[in-house]
C-alpha cells in the first residue's frame, strides 16, 4: 500500500482564486455591511482576502503569514486584530455571501426543483477553555463522552446538488465554565452574540431563519433531525411560510 502523497498549493493560485471569488461574490461590500471596518492601516478586504486564502494552504494562518511575509506590508498583529473585532458581525457577512453565492447557483437549476433549509448542529471543542466567554460543559452522543467548548449551530441551504452555509451560531450549556459570565451590553454584536449563545437551540434556529429570509434567502423546505421537531417548532416554520421535513 502505498503512502498518498501530500502536494503544496501554489500560493498564487490561491490568492488569483479568492480574488476572483471577491470579485464575483461582492465580499468587499459585505464587509461593509457587516461592519468589518479597519479603523487604520490596511483595509479589511486586502486583510480578509489572506485570512480566506490562508485555509486553502493545508496548514495554520499563523504559518502561511511566515511563508509571505515578505510580500506582505502588514504584521501578524493586524489579521489577528480583525478576527478579534468585537464589532464585526459574522453572521450577517456569511449570509449577505451565501445570498450572492445562491443567486448565481439558482440559474443553473430547474425552476421546479425544489430547495431546502438544513439545520444541524455539532460539536465545536475547546480544550483549554477555562476562560473562554460562554464554552460549558458539553456532552457527545456520538463519542459518550464529555468535553469542554459549544455546540456549533449551522444552516445551510441546497438545491438537491449543492450546499452553501447560510448562517451559525455557537452556542452554550448548561454547565459554564464561567460562573460569573459577563454578557455586557446586548446592543453590541458581541453583547447579541453572547445573550445567543445562552438560549436554546430551538429559538436560535428560528432566529437565523429568520435572518436568512430578511435578506432574501428563501427555501420551500426545512429540514432537521428529530431533536429539533416538537409541535411548537412546526407552528412557528409554517409561520415563516417553509414547510418542515
Amino acid at each position: 500500500m502505498s503512502i498518498i502523497t501530500q502536494t503544496t498549493p501554489n500560493s498564487e493560485k490561491i490568492s488569483t482564486s479568492v480574488s476572483d471569488f471577491f470579485h464575483q461574490f461582492h465580499v468587499a461590500s459585505a464587509l461593509k455591511k457587516s461592519n468589518a471596518v479597519h479603523r487604520k492601516g490596511f483595509s479589511v478586504s486586502v486583510i480578509f482576502s489572506f485570512l480566506l486564502a490562508s485555509i486553502f494552504t493545508n496548514g495554520s494562518t499563523y504559518r502561511f503569514y511566515q511563508k509571505q511575509k515578505k510580500q506582505l506590508s502588514f504584521s501578524d498583529k493586524t489579521f489577528r486584530n480583525v478576527l478579534n473585532d468585537p464589532h464585526t458581525h459574522w453572521q450577517k457577512l456569511l449570509i449577505l455571501v451565501a445570498k450572492s453565492v445562491i443567486t448565481f447557483l439558482r440559474p443553473l437549476t430547474d425552476d421546479a426543483r425544489k430547495t431546502t433549509f438544513i439545520v444541524d448542529d455539532s460539536m465545536y471543542s475547546r480544550l483549554n477553555a477555562k476562560k473562554v466567554a460562554c464554552a460549558a460543559l458539553q456532552y457527545d452522543h456520538a463519542k459518550k463522552k464529555y468535553f469542554k467548548g459549544f455546540r456549533y449551530l449551522q444552516l445551510g441551504w441546497s438545491d438537491g446538488n449543492s450546499f452553501v452555509p447560510v448562517a451559525f451560531s455557537l452556542l452554550s450549556g448548561k454547565r459554564k465554565l464561567q460562573s460569573d459570565l459577563d454578557i455586557g451590553d446586548q446592543r453590541t454584536n458581541r453583547g447579541k452574540r453572547k445573550a445567543q449563545a445562552l438560549r436554546k437551540g430551538t429559538e436560535v434556529t428560528l432566529e437565523l431563519l429568520r435572518s436568512a429570509l430578511n435578506q432574501g434567502i428563501h427555501a420551500d423546505y426545512v429540514l432537521f433531525d428529530t431533536w429539533f421537531s416538537s409541535p411548537k417548532m412546526f407552528q412557528q416554520i409554517r409561520d415563516l411560510k417553509c414547510h418542515c421535513v
